[in-house]
């Protein structure tokens, strides 16, 4: 699936808790709301985002990284991870095979999806694909940590209809 290039506004804007703290102090928040509304587990896209849960010593369930951040540094997570899938997925889209190694991840503890191209949309198919009692946490360009708790939001999943096949 690809992002229609007109809708791109829709899947950028914060949804729908917003953490505007430094880690580590952001991540206990987001792994305390995240338990308060009801979830059991909880899934990272992006690699700074995964860093800082596995330094605040919160193992994500499963995360999504591309080994880059915004500013192409390089961010070790990998270690942390017992099962590594490899998956390619290109800015703005989700590939079947990315879409299937997410399915995976959600009902694999331990999983790290390790992308080669762009993690950023894999936020939508953990919520598309993830129990109801799980959390899914990623970070917004401006800054921001954002927390998903998936059975609170799931109309977030109707963002799936203003993709298109590839």
């Amino acid at each position: 699936m690809k992002v229609p290039e007109g809708r791109r506004h829709l899947f950028a804007f914060p949804y729908p808790v917003a953490i505007w703290r430094d880690p580590p102090r952001s991540v206990e928040l987001a792994a305390e709301i995240a338990r308060d509304l009801g979830a059991a587990r909880i899934f990272t896209v992006g690699d700074v985002v995964t860093a800082n849960f596995l330094a605040a010593g919160l193992a994500p369930d499963a995360a999504a990284v591309d080994l880059k951040t915004r500013r192409s540094e390089y961010v070790r997570t990998v270690e942390a991870f017992p099962r590594i899938l490899r998956v390619r997925n290109p800015p703005g889209y989700i590939t079947e095979e990315a879409w299937a190694a997410v399915e995976y991840a959600v009902k694999t503890p331990g999983t790290l999806l390790l992308v080669d191209g762009e993690e950023d949309m894999l936020s939508l198919a953990f919520i598309a694909l993830a129990p109801d009692d799980s959390a899914v946490v990623y970070g917004h360009y401006k800054g921001a940590l954002i927390v998903i708790p998936v059975g609170k939001y799931k109309e977030i999943r109707e963002l799936l209809k203003y993709m298109e096949p590839c």
